[in-house]
Protein backbone atom coordinates (compact mmCIF):
# COMPACT_ATOMS: atom_id res chain seq x y z
CA UNK A 1 0.00 0.00 0.00
CA UNK A 2 1.33 3.47 -0.94
CA UNK A 3 2.31 5.70 1.94
CA UNK A 4 -0.16 8.50 2.62
CA UNK A 5 1.23 11.99 1.93
CA UNK A 6 0.07 15.26 3.47
CA UNK A 7 0.65 18.72 2.01
CA UNK A 8 0.13 22.17 3.48
CA UNK A 9 -0.86 24.74 0.85
CA UNK A 10 -0.12 28.48 1.03
CA UNK A 11 -2.34 30.91 -0.90
CA UNK A 12 -1.28 34.17 -2.54
CA UNK A 13 -3.97 36.59 -3.67
CA UNK A 14 -6.82 34.05 -3.61
CA UNK A 15 -10.13 35.82 -2.72
CA UNK A 16 -11.98 34.83 0.45
CA UNK A 17 -14.88 33.10 -1.34
CA UNK A 18 -12.44 30.90 -3.26
CA UNK A 19 -10.50 30.13 -0.10
CA UNK A 20 -13.73 28.77 1.35
CA UNK A 21 -14.31 26.64 -1.76
CA UNK A 22 -10.75 25.30 -1.61
CA UNK A 23 -11.16 24.47 2.06
CA UNK A 24 -14.23 22.35 1.23
CA UNK A 25 -12.46 20.68 -1.70
CA UNK A 26 -9.44 19.87 0.47
CA UNK A 27 -11.77 18.10 2.92
CA UNK A 28 -12.54 15.63 0.12
CA UNK A 29 -8.85 14.64 0.04
CA UNK A 30 -8.85 13.29 3.61
CA UNK A 31 -9.40 9.74 2.39
CA UNK A 32 -7.10 9.94 -0.64
CA UNK A 33 -3.44 9.00 -1.04
CA UNK A 34 -2.53 12.70 -0.95
CA UNK A 35 -4.25 15.03 1.51
CA UNK A 36 -4.22 18.83 1.39
CA UNK A 37 -4.87 21.50 4.01
CA UNK A 38 -4.76 25.29 3.88
CA UNK A 39 -1.83 26.84 5.70
CA UNK A 40 -2.70 28.69 8.89
CA UNK A 41 -1.06 32.00 9.75
CA UNK A 42 2.69 31.50 9.87
CA UNK A 43 2.58 27.96 8.47
CA UNK A 44 5.03 27.02 5.73
CA UNK A 45 3.54 24.95 2.93
CA UNK A 46 4.96 22.51 0.43
CA UNK A 47 2.69 23.99 -2.25
CA UNK A 48 1.57 27.46 -3.18
CA UNK A 49 -1.53 28.53 -5.12
CA UNK A 50 -1.09 31.91 -6.82
CA UNK A 51 -3.82 34.07 -8.36
CA UNK A 52 -2.46 34.59 -11.90
CA UNK A 53 -5.35 36.97 -12.66
CA UNK A 54 -4.10 39.40 -10.00
CA UNK A 55 -0.96 41.41 -10.85
CA UNK A 56 -0.28 42.22 -7.17
CA UNK A 57 -0.42 38.53 -6.28
CA UNK A 58 2.01 37.75 -9.09
CA UNK A 59 4.40 40.44 -7.88
CA UNK A 60 4.29 39.03 -4.34
CA UNK A 61 4.90 35.52 -5.67
CA UNK A 62 7.82 36.60 -7.87
CA UNK A 63 9.54 38.24 -4.91
CA UNK A 64 9.86 34.69 -3.52
CA UNK A 65 10.64 32.90 -6.78
CA UNK A 66 13.87 31.08 -7.44
CA UNK A 67 14.41 28.90 -10.50
CA UNK A 68 10.71 28.39 -11.17
CA UNK A 69 9.93 27.36 -7.60
CA UNK A 70 9.24 29.35 -4.48
CA UNK A 71 10.98 29.65 -1.15
CA UNK A 72 8.90 29.08 1.93
CA UNK A 73 7.04 32.17 3.07
CA UNK A 74 8.96 34.49 5.42
CA UNK A 75 10.36 34.22 7.94
CA UNK A 76 12.82 31.66 6.57
CA UNK A 77 16.59 31.52 7.19
CA UNK A 78 18.23 33.04 4.07
CA UNK A 79 21.36 30.99 4.72
CA UNK A 80 19.36 27.73 4.65
CA UNK A 81 17.57 27.57 1.30
CA UNK A 82 16.62 23.91 1.53
CA UNK A 83 12.84 24.33 1.50
CA UNK A 84 10.73 24.94 -1.58
CA UNK A 85 7.04 25.24 -2.31
CA UNK A 86 5.79 24.02 -5.66
CA UNK A 87 3.86 26.72 -7.48
CA UNK A 88 0.42 26.19 -9.02
CA UNK A 89 -1.23 29.09 -10.85
CA UNK A 90 -4.95 29.88 -10.58
CA UNK A 91 -6.48 31.54 -13.65
CA UNK A 92 -9.66 31.81 -15.70
CA UNK A 93 -7.70 31.21 -18.92
CA UNK A 94 -4.38 29.46 -19.52
CA UNK A 95 -1.54 31.83 -18.52
CA UNK A 96 0.29 33.51 -21.41
CA UNK A 97 3.63 32.31 -20.09
CA UNK A 98 3.90 28.51 -19.85
CA UNK A 99 3.75 27.16 -16.29
CA UNK A 100 4.13 23.55 -15.09
CA UNK A 101 0.79 23.47 -13.28
CA UNK A 102 -2.31 25.63 -13.35
CA UNK A 103 -5.96 25.32 -12.30
CA UNK A 104 -8.79 26.84 -14.30
CA UNK A 105 -11.44 28.99 -12.66
CA UNK A 106 -14.15 28.38 -11.51
CA UNK A 107 -13.02 25.52 -9.29
CA UNK A 108 -14.19 21.96 -9.87
CA UNK A 109 -13.19 19.49 -7.14
CA UNK A 110 -11.89 16.77 -9.46
CA UNK A 111 -9.91 19.30 -11.49
CA UNK A 112 -8.31 20.94 -8.44
CA UNK A 113 -7.36 17.67 -6.78
CA UNK A 114 -6.10 16.23 -10.08
CA UNK A 115 -3.64 19.10 -10.60
CA UNK A 116 -2.49 18.97 -6.98
CA UNK A 117 -1.92 15.22 -7.24
CA UNK A 118 0.21 15.77 -10.36
CA UNK A 119 2.29 18.38 -8.56
CA UNK A 120 2.57 16.15 -5.48
CA UNK A 121 4.21 13.44 -7.60
CA UNK A 122 7.18 15.72 -8.39
CA UNK A 123 10.27 15.60 -6.16
CA UNK A 124 11.12 18.84 -4.37
CA UNK A 125 14.77 19.69 -4.93
CA UNK A 126 16.89 22.07 -2.83
CA UNK A 127 16.93 25.70 -3.96
CA UNK A 128 20.20 26.74 -5.52
CA UNK A 129 21.69 30.08 -4.41
CA UNK A 130 21.08 32.88 -6.92
CA UNK A 131 23.91 35.19 -7.94
CA UNK A 132 23.35 38.83 -7.06
CA UNK A 133 23.59 39.84 -10.75
CA UNK A 134 20.91 37.41 -11.83
CA UNK A 135 17.97 39.01 -13.64
CA UNK A 136 14.61 38.83 -11.90
CA UNK A 137 12.08 36.50 -13.50
CA UNK A 138 9.75 38.02 -16.08
CA UNK A 139 6.36 39.00 -14.75
CA UNK A 140 3.51 36.88 -16.00
CA UNK A 141 0.83 39.26 -17.22
CA UNK A 142 -2.76 38.61 -16.15
CA UNK A 143 -4.52 36.85 -19.03
CA UNK A 144 -7.93 38.36 -18.31
CA UNK A 145 -9.90 40.56 -15.97
CA UNK A 146 -11.02 38.99 -12.72
CA UNK A 147 -14.50 37.52 -13.09
CA UNK A 148 -16.52 36.45 -10.08
CA UNK A 149 -17.56 32.83 -9.67
CA UNK A 150 -21.07 31.80 -10.77
CA UNK A 151 -23.79 32.33 -8.17
CA UNK A 152 -26.86 30.19 -7.56
CA UNK A 153 -29.96 30.55 -5.41
CA UNK A 154 -31.53 27.42 -3.89
CA UNK A 155 -35.13 27.83 -2.68
CA UNK A 156 -36.56 24.87 -0.75
CA UNK A 157 -38.29 24.51 2.62
CA UNK A 158 -36.34 21.30 3.34
CA UNK A 159 -32.96 21.97 4.94
CA UNK A 160 -31.81 18.53 3.75
CA UNK A 161 -32.52 19.37 0.12
CA UNK A 162 -30.98 22.82 0.44
CA UNK A 163 -27.78 21.39 1.89
CA UNK A 164 -27.60 18.60 -0.72
CA UNK A 165 -27.93 21.01 -3.64
CA UNK A 166 -25.58 23.51 -2.01
CA UNK A 167 -22.81 20.92 -1.52
CA UNK A 168 -23.17 19.69 -5.11
CA UNK A 169 -22.97 23.24 -6.48
CA UNK A 170 -19.90 24.08 -4.43
CA UNK A 171 -18.07 21.16 -6.03
CA UNK A 172 -18.39 23.13 -9.28
CA UNK A 173 -17.02 26.31 -7.71
CA UNK A 174 -20.45 27.95 -7.52
CA UNK A 175 -21.30 30.47 -4.80
CA UNK A 176 -24.61 29.54 -3.18
CA UNK A 177 -27.35 31.42 -1.34
CA UNK A 178 -30.34 29.59 0.11
CA UNK A 179 -33.91 30.50 1.03
CA UNK A 180 -36.70 28.48 2.61
CA UNK A 181 -39.64 30.56 1.38
CA UNK A 182 -40.74 32.70 -1.54
CA UNK A 183 -40.47 35.84 0.57
CA UNK A 184 -36.83 35.14 1.40
CA UNK A 185 -36.15 34.30 -2.26
CA UNK A 186 -37.57 37.62 -3.51
CA UNK A 187 -35.54 39.52 -0.92
CA UNK A 188 -32.30 37.87 -2.09
CA UNK A 189 -33.16 38.33 -5.77
CA UNK A 190 -33.73 42.05 -5.14
CA UNK A 191 -30.23 42.34 -3.64
CA UNK A 192 -28.16 40.06 -5.90
CA UNK A 193 -28.07 38.66 -9.42
CA UNK A 194 -27.94 34.89 -9.97
CA UNK A 195 -26.73 32.69 -12.81
CA UNK A 196 -29.27 29.96 -11.98
CA UNK A 197 -32.13 29.49 -9.52
CA UNK A 198 -33.22 26.13 -8.10
CA UNK A 199 -36.84 26.43 -7.02
CA UNK A 200 -39.00 23.96 -5.09
CA UNK A 201 -42.58 23.62 -6.36
CA UNK A 202 -44.24 23.31 -2.93
CA UNK A 203 -43.30 26.06 -0.48
CA UNK A 204 -44.96 27.67 2.54
CA UNK A 205 -47.05 30.59 1.27
CA UNK A 206 -46.60 31.36 -2.42
CA UNK A 207 -45.73 28.23 -4.44
CA UNK A 208 -42.83 27.73 -6.81
CA UNK A 209 -44.90 28.17 -9.98
CA UNK A 210 -45.98 31.68 -8.97
CA UNK A 211 -42.43 32.57 -7.91
CA UNK A 212 -41.13 31.41 -11.28
CA UNK A 213 -43.73 33.49 -13.14
CA UNK A 214 -42.72 36.56 -11.15
CA UNK A 215 -39.02 35.94 -11.90
CA UNK A 216 -39.68 35.57 -15.62
CA UNK A 217 -41.80 38.73 -15.76
CA UNK A 218 -39.06 40.95 -14.34
CA UNK A 219 -36.78 42.53 -16.93
CA UNK A 220 -33.66 42.02 -14.80
CA UNK A 221 -34.30 38.32 -14.06
CA UNK A 222 -36.34 36.97 -16.99
CA UNK A 223 -33.26 35.43 -18.63
CA UNK A 224 -32.08 33.73 -15.42
CA UNK A 225 -32.45 29.93 -15.77
CA UNK A 226 -34.98 28.51 -13.30
CA UNK A 227 -34.76 24.82 -12.41
CA UNK A 228 -37.91 23.53 -10.69
CA UNK A 229 -37.47 20.92 -7.95
CA UNK A 230 -40.47 18.62 -7.69
CA UNK A 231 -41.37 15.29 -6.13
CA UNK A 232 -43.87 14.74 -8.94
CA UNK A 233 -43.15 13.77 -12.53
CA UNK A 234 -46.56 13.69 -14.26
CA UNK A 235 -47.09 15.31 -17.70
CA UNK A 236 -49.42 17.82 -16.03
CA UNK A 237 -46.60 19.01 -13.76
CA UNK A 238 -44.31 19.43 -16.76
CA UNK A 239 -46.94 21.49 -18.58
CA UNK A 240 -47.60 23.62 -15.50
CA UNK A 241 -43.87 24.19 -15.06
CA UNK A 242 -43.49 25.15 -18.72
CA UNK A 243 -46.40 27.61 -18.45
CA UNK A 244 -44.75 29.23 -15.43
CA UNK A 245 -41.63 29.82 -17.55
CA UNK A 246 -39.20 27.40 -15.91
CA UNK A 247 -36.28 26.24 -18.05
CA UNK A 248 -36.24 22.65 -16.82
CA UNK A 249 -37.05 20.58 -13.76
CA UNK A 250 -35.47 17.93 -11.56
CA UNK A 251 -37.41 15.25 -9.70
CA UNK A 252 -36.54 14.75 -6.01
CA UNK A 253 -34.61 12.93 -4.77
CA UNK A 254 -32.31 14.43 -7.39
CA UNK A 255 -30.01 12.01 -9.20
CA UNK A 256 -26.42 13.20 -9.35
CA UNK A 257 -26.06 12.53 -13.08
CA UNK A 258 -29.18 14.58 -13.89
CA UNK A 259 -28.03 17.37 -11.60
CA UNK A 260 -24.59 17.56 -13.20
CA UNK A 261 -26.21 17.67 -16.63
CA UNK A 262 -28.25 20.70 -15.61
CA UNK A 263 -25.20 22.45 -14.15
CA UNK A 264 -23.14 21.94 -17.29
CA UNK A 265 -26.02 23.19 -19.46
CA UNK A 266 -26.83 26.39 -17.60
CA UNK A 267 -23.40 27.16 -16.14
CA UNK A 268 -21.28 26.50 -19.22
CA UNK A 269 -18.09 27.89 -17.64
CA UNK A 270 -17.99 25.13 -14.96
Amino acid sequence: MNEKKSFVVNLIGIPDHERSILRNIFKLSLYRACTYTLALNGDVGQMMLVDADDSEALAAWQSLTVSGKVRSLPPYPPESPSHQALTIMIAREQPVEPVPHWIRRPFVATRVLGVLDQAAALPVEPIQPVASHAEPPAIIQPSSLIVSAPRALVVDDSITVRKQVELELKQFGVQVDTAESGEQAFELISLKSYDVIFLDVILPGIDGYHICKAIKKEKTTKKTPVVMLTSKSSPFDRVKGALSGCDTYLTKPVKQSAFHGVIKKYLKST
